[in-house]
């Protein structure tokens, strides 16, 4: 039954982190923000607070917890929902044009992410 539940997901997390990428990236366009990858960058930082929300949550009831939960959302839905691929590829892209613009995704994203989670577990975990 877990693999329906990844599946489901994972269906609906892809989904959802090309349609919120697409989304921000296209609101950008036309600002000084057209060169780096906020799209992504905005779906792994709020992906990130999702899982800490989840877990905080998790570590809070215990073994009280839909059996489901897990599956579907962590590794189904946010696993898509959030990328580590493309943030490489990204990164290495902006590395050819402007070094300083990558050294700031990756220092921005893994800063950023580290601190989302820790909030969202620290937020939904009480």
């Amino acid at each position: 039954m877990h693999w329906i539940y990844i599946f489901l997901g994972g269906g609906l997390g892809a989904v959802s982190r090309f349609g919120m990428s697409s989304g921000i990236q296209s609101l950008a366009e036309h600002t000084r923000l057209h060169r780096f990858p906020i799209g992504i960058f905005c779906c792994n930082l709020l992906g990130s607070f999702l899982i800490g929300c989840i877990f905080g949550y998790i570590a809070s009831r215990g073994n009280e917890h839909p059996a489901w939960l897990h599956p579907l959302a962590v590794t189904g839905f946010l696993g898509a929902f959030t990328t580590f691929s493309t943030f490489a590829l990204d990164s290495h892209k902006l590395f050819a044009s402007s070094p300083a613009l990558a050294i700031l995704n990756i220092a921005a994203s893994i800063a950023g992410t580290l601190v989302a989670v820790w909030l969202g577990f620290k937020l939904c975990g009480q």
